[in-house]
């Protein structure tokens, strides 16, 4: 999950995201991009009510700010109408379990590697991107290209993303250059003065609040005639939020860094921190700083229904206006507003917008996408107007550049499928890195994967590069004899002797026998051990197939099994048991025919399993299997046995047995 905000034009729960349409117990990790509202809010509220059990990660100075910012908007929600959407207990724990990263550190989350980049736009501000399998995507946030009076630009990532979900909020509109832009805010805040106004910068607390009293400092320090019109700001949290500044000076540009040595650039000598509205000394031409930017609450509400009929008095909108708001709708210029009273105001004072907002215009965007050269981008963080065309002209600049590029603008809710195949690398070690291979050379051996890095390796070296440790499975089989074993060593040695190239399983081998009651035995193929036990007692002929489970060793003991069995011949007495049961069947005694699949399938159990005999008082098979009693009813169909797996055995070879002897009737027409 990318940021978790709220809609600074809504309160209560319908400001939150449309988070009902998640699973968020699903959701490995949440990346918060910076410390505004719209991007930070809503994370309490995921994080202490909802069923989020993932991480929760932003940069040092977004959750020294985070802390203080919503600690403030706890306490202002707490007062409305429609109550508090979290408590200070709830952002309490989101602080005890937030991590931090650093730019250009990489942290790995369930297989997800995460990477941060700088931003631009507020401090601390950072691009992530995320790499599963190969795949990388890049999430902006809200970010600039563009270096300011004490940011760095947003960098640009070591590898290019195959995604790119970028931001939208200017479209297709150009900044002007930085210069201009603060000549032109210097010279409408001096020609609101000179006429003996007010001038009302409404600002968000932190970010360009800063940068605007970087450049009003400048100015006043090179102007003697405005050093007495005072300078307010009205926000106690920026107030606060001086000491971060201070703190991180080291993740600002080269300029602050520079004036750091000399003195603290954010000590401002001619800007007055007001605790309150009361301390305001409303007499005479000022210049106050308050929040919200939006106007839609607040000091700078106050102070624009107060100021906002006198034509002398002048507004500076200085950040991105968002639809719905107050801000935006003044930039129209209304003859009235509505208070929030609910009384109408004549709008008389002068109304600029001179956007100091450090988001990526056009040329911006353009430039970075293809910089970086994503084949897929999907435009967020905007109207819909703005995006349609913010994705034209991209479409446009594409087909210039003849760049394949395709662009996604998802309403809210709908989801954007991209098919993207992995590539997988793993890293090759232990035995099977000590020689070359040669070019698309094919490489056998385990891949093991810890964390997001797939290792290849040889699977005697596992205990060496893992917690691991390989185990040996010995398969163990046992088949009746009707034959000589003298027939059975000859089969197999007309299969498997002096056979040659890729696919020789090697020769059948005499071995001296190693278990008690073993007459003679073989070694096929280097791989499978072939005893055979001569009939003692009840226990007929048979011999015991073992070997170590294996690809080739499993396929080997396949091909054994096979040529025992074709060469073992079945019980002698079968023939005579099937002849017998059809004779009854045609004087239509079905007891007898009965009592005889019963001796059918004994010689058949006795065959693959050994020491099986029909119990004839109680109408039962009776089979011993490796010291397990297995009784088998055959008039019920049911077969008991304490071992699950041998009882399953034993059913399917009865099952099969009732289907041989009841074979389907096929009607000829």
């Amino acid at each position: 999950m990318m940021d978790a905000g709220i809609h600074p034009g809504f309160s209560g729960e319908a400001s939150l995201p449309f988070l009902d349409t998640v699973d968020l117990d699903t959701v490995d990790v949440l990346l918060v991009t910076h410390f505004h509202l719209d991007h930070c809010a809503a994370v309490p509220y995921v994080v202490g009510r909802t069923n989020f059990k993932g991480r929760v990660f932003m940069t040092h100075p977004t959750k020294a700010i985070v802390g203080t910012l919503l600690k403030d908007f706890v306490k202002v929600s707490g007062g409305r109408s429609d109550g508090a959407l979290y408590t200070e207990k709830d952002l309490e724990k989101t602080l005890d379990v937030t991590e931090v990263i650093d730019f250009h550190q990489t942290v790995e989350v369930a297989g997800i590697k995460v990477t941060a980049y700088r931003a631009g736009h507020v401090l601390g501000a950072c691009m992530f991107e995320v790499e599963i399998a190969g795949m990388r995507l890049l999430y902006t946030g809200d970010y600039s290209r563009v270096p300011d009076r004490h940011l760095s630009a947003a960098d640009t990532p070591d590898s290019p993303p195959h995604i790119v979900i970028v931001e939208s909020t200017y479209g297709v509109s150009k900044h002007l250059p930085r210069d201009q832009r603060e000549q032109r805010f210097i010279e409408k805040v001096r020609g609101i003065l000179v006429r003996g106004g007010r001038v009302l910068l409404p600002v968000v607390a932190l970010g360009r609040a800063q940068e605007v009293l970087l450049i009003l400092e400048e100015c006043w320090n090179n102007s003697p005639e405005l050093q007495n019109v005072p300078i307010y700001q009205a926000s106690g949290l920026a107030r606060r939020a001086i000491s971060v500044y201070q703190t991180y000076i080291e993740m600002m540009n080269d300029d602050i860094k520079a004036a750091f040595q000399a003195s603290n650039p954010f000590m401002f000598k001619h800007v007055t921190h007001l605790k309150s509205s009361q301390h305001l000394d409303d007499i005479g031409p000022c210049v106050v700083m308050a929040t919200p930017s939006m106007l839609q609450s607040g000091l700078s509400r106050e102070l624009f229904e107060a100021w906002c009929e006198d034509p002398k008095n002048g507004v500076i909108i200085a950040d991105f206006a968002v639809a719905g708001t107050l801000a935006r709708e003044v930039l129209d210029e209304p003859k009235e507003v509505m208070s929030h009273s609910g009384h109408k105001l004549a709008l008389r004072c002068s109304v600029d917008a001179i956007s100091f907002s450090a988001h990526a215009d056009f040329p911006q965007t353009s430039d970075f996408l293809d910089l970086v050269n994503p084949p897929h981008v999907v435009l967020v963080h905007g109207e819909a107007g703005e995006m349609m065309r913010l994705k034209r002209a991209l479409e446009q600049r594409a087909k210039a550049t003849d760049r394949v590029r395709n662009l996604y603008t998802p309403k809210v809710t709908q989801p954007v499928h991209i098919r993207h195949q992995p590539r997988h690398i793993a890293k090759v070690v232990g035995r099977l890195a000590e020689k070359r291979p040669a070019t698309e050379q094919a490489l056998q051996g385990l891949l093991v994967r810890h964390g997001a890095q797939d290792s290849l390796m040889h699977p005697s070296d596992l205990p060496h590069f893992t917690k691991l440790h390989p185990g040996r499975v010995l398969q163990r089989q046992l088949l009746a004899l009707q034959k000589p074993f003298s027939e059975v060593r000859l089969a197999l040695e007309v299969m498997f002797e002096g056979t040659k190239g890729d696919t020789d399983l090697g020769q059948v081998i005499a071995r001296t026998p190693q278990e008690a009651g073993i007459t003679q035995s073989l070694k096929v193929g280097n791989a499978v051990t072939v005893s055979y036990k001569a009939e003692e007692g009840p226990q007929p002929a048979h011999v015991v197939l073992e070997w170590e489970g294996g690809s080739t060793s499993d396929m080997v003991a396949d091909a054994v099994i096979a040529i025992i069995l074709q060469s073992a011949g079945e019980p002698s007495e079968l023939q005579q048991l099937e002849a017998e049961r059809q004779a009854v069947l045609n004087k239509g005694d079905l007891d007898s025919a009965t009592k005889h699949e019963m001796q059918i399938l004994a010689a058949l159990l006795n065959s693959q399993f050994g020491q099986a005999h029909v119990d004839q008082q109680q109408d039962l098979v009776m089979l011993q299997v490796d010291q397990q009693h297995v009784i088998v009813d055959y008039k019920a169909g049911k077969v008991s046995c304490s071992d699950d797996a041998l009882r399953s055995r034993v059913e399917r070879a009865m099952q099969r047995l009732i289907e041989a002897m009841n074979p389907v009737a096929v009607d000829v027409q």
